[in-house]
């Protein structure tokens, strides 16, 4: 009786799981996102670096206005270049990458490469 809902229970359980792979990691700070890729990187006008991950981030304040999915290195961060040049690597090589946002508007403080 039970063997005729094995397909379905195996489809639901891998729709379950595709759909927990494509939600976007909502900004909550402070604290850490979830292990990322580098999806873009963009340097602003004012020599600040804005990061979209994937999956991507939700609710953020992006500096320049690019929207609520970038995050954000502001250009007084004492380690931006640093930063700047780890998020690059990451970006260039399809690696993992965790950022330690410092408050609840995505503003990066630290970047750990390789993830957890």
């Amino acid at each position: 009786m039970h063997s005729q809902f094995r397909p379905v229970r195996g489809y639901l359980l891998a729709l379950a799981a595709g759909l927990a792979f494509s939600m976007p990691v909502a900004a909550e700070g402070p604290g850490w996102s979830s292990n990322s890729v580098v999806k873009k990187l963009i340097v602003t006008r004012d020599g600040g670096i804005n990061v979209e991950l994937s999956p991507a981030l939700t609710g953020c304040v992006s500096n320049s206005g690019y929207g609520a999915s970038f995050a954000s290195i502001y250009p007084d961060h004492p380690g931006i270049n640093r930063i700047k040049a780890s998020l690059l690597a990451a970006y260039l090589s399809g690696g993992t990458v965790k950022l330690y946002f410092s408050d609840s508007t995505c503003k990066v403080a630290e970047v750990m490469l390789g993830g957890e």
